[in-house]
């Protein structure tokens, strides 16, 4: 049950992503790409928490993280922070 969710998370991630930065790139639809936007931080952040549980840092050896960890880490953070700024403009 949960690696079909994890499936769908990350299909609809990637699709919102994909379509993130095509909308960015060649339209000016501020509603459009904030609500890209915050598909994008919440399944990267879903993905991300799930691949901290999968590979907790105890059953690591050097505390180091995966490939996967820390994409979804990264893209979480800068989408966040991005997200927040993007929004508080397309409101006020």
């Amino acid at each position: 049950m949960v690696e079909s969710a994890v499936r769908v998370l990350n299909i609809v991630f990637w699709v919102a992503a994909v379509l993130l930065v095509a909308s960015l790139v060649l339209f000016n639809a501020q509603v459009v790409n904030a609500v890209l936007m915050v598909v994008v931080v919440a399944c990267s952040g879903a993905l991300a928490w799930y691949e901290f549980r999968l590979n907790p840092m105890a059953d690591t050896e050097r505390g180091e993280w995966t490939s996967r960890q820390l994409f979804y880490a990264l893209v979480f953070a800068i989408t966040f922070f991005v997200a927040f700024l993007y929004i508080l403009t397309v409101i006020f």
